[in-house]
């Protein structure tokens, strides 16, 4: 087990019986595909990180690279970008099936704005599949719309969750989230020399709270352990 499987693990046991209650926030259905959608993302990155074409040092490395076409120093990198396109093209196919159920399940809170989030998501990764060294500004719009978008779900769903969990477990929720991409947002706007190293850290939160807040009521049974840290009604 690496470091990135232990994170989401004990992140979601810990946090997930909150969620246990909270089944008109998300479905079970979608509640799988978000599943589905991390495990791809985390595969496609490592995947392409193996296959990549140079050796991968994560304090000046952007996962952008992964997508292209050749190295830094012109080598061929048609594997690293092959596994990078597929994984992230099933991702905005999975995203788009993801805004259809929003649609179609009236009974979820602000369905309507989960399901253009998702679109959006769905559209940016399409765009994230372009090589940056072909085309950088399509790969970078694609790479915001899709950040922006799961961010934007990410911190929704915990939003709408605060009534049923603590303050505390709220607000370390949304530190990881906010903490995490807001300050790689910064680092990379104002074009710091570092901003590749919160980068991996934003992915970190974005995923673990995403797992967590799109957690399905019937995927743990530990309300009999935790129910201390629900609220009391």
């Amino acid at each position: 087990m690496n470091i990135m499987e232990f994170f989401l693990i004990f992140g979601s046991r810990f946090f997930e019986n909150k969620f246990n209650r909270m089944s008109q926030l998300v479905n079970p259905k979608i509640s799988s595909l978000f599943s589905l959608v991390i495990l791809l993302v985390i595969s496609t990155f490592g995947l392409s990180m193996v296959t990549y074409n140079e050796s991968v040092n994560l304090r000046d490395f952007a996962l952008s690279d992964l997508g292209c076409t050749v190295t830094p120093q012109g080598k061929s990198n048609a594997i690293s970008c092959f596994i990078f396109a597929l994984g992230m093209f099933i991702t905005s196919y999975i995203l788009l099936r993801i805004a259809v159920y929003f649609r179609q399940d009236n009974s979820i809170i602000h369905y309507h704005l989960k399901h253009y989030l998702c679109l959006m998501g769905s559209v940016g990764s399409f765009g994230f599949i372009f090589p940056w060294n072909l085309n950088d500004n399509i790969h970078m719009i694609g790479a915001g719309l899709m950040v922006a978008a799961l961010w934007a779900i990410g911190g929704l769903l915990l939003f709408e969750a605060r009534k049923f969990i603590s303050f505390g477990r709220f607000l370390l929720l949304q530190i990881i989230l906010q903490g995490t991409v807001l300050t790689y947002a910064v680092t990379f706007a104002i074009d710091s020399p570092i901003r590749n190293i919160p980068q991996k850290f934003a992915v970190l939160g974005l995923i673990f709270v995403l797992k967590i807040a799109t957690a399905s009521p019937s995927t743990l049974e530990f309300s009999n352990i935790f129910a201390f840290n629900l609220k009391k009604e």
